[in-house]
């Protein structure tokens, strides 16, 4: 029998509520996240647990980074897996959540998109630069690149709208 496996993420900015239901269902039927791996969860095989997950956004410091780990131990959640200032913890189903009210939210979901539109507008206008290099060059390889720049930039731009979307609704609503 297996004792590891792979399960997708929805895309944090799209789907982080759904992405910890989904890992705590996991955890239910035995199989408990390790580390976080490419576009998903590397997860491994254990007793059957019912838990809840949790993700937050930190960039830390060594000396911050122990203290926000155990104001979170204090709080009853555990440290599963860290990940360029993302952190994912888990705690028993009944452990009192770490967000509860819209500002707090608010707070962790400014953390989590301080840097994507800065990538977008970095990435758009590098697609740009390129399109227009290929155009006068006609370089294949700088046409690949150009293309594989607007993956990127349609890809930050998709998230910074997601993440503006879910600001607003958090605002206007109270919630995630």
């Amino acid at each position: 029998m297996r004792q590891r496996k792979y399960i997708s993420s929805g895309g944090l900015a799209f789907s982080e509520k759904e992405d910890m239901q989904k890992l705590a269902k996991q955890a239910a039927k035995g199989w408990h996240l390790q580390d976080f791996a490419f576009m998903g969860y590397r997860l491994v095989r254990g007793e059957p647990k019912q838990v809840q997950y949790m993700i937050d956004y930190r960039t830390l410091d060594e000396a911050e980074e122990q203290e926000y780990l155990d104001m979170f131990k204090h709080a009853g959640w555990t440290i599963v897996c860290s990940s360029y200032g993302m952190y994912i913890f888990v705690a028993p189903i009944d452990a009192a959540p770490i967000y509860t009210d819209a500002d707090t939210k608010q707070d962790k979901l400014k953390r989590a998109s301080s840097f994507i539109p800065k990538m977008a507008l970095i990435t758009t206008i590098m697609t740009l630069v390129s399109f227009w290099i290929s155009q006068e060059t006609n370089s294949r390889t700088i046409s690949v690149i150009s293309l594989l720049l607007l993956i990127v930039a349609v890809c930050s731009i998709a998230m910074t709208v997601s993440f503006s979307f879910r600001m607003l609704k958090l605002m206007r609503k109270g919630e995630d």
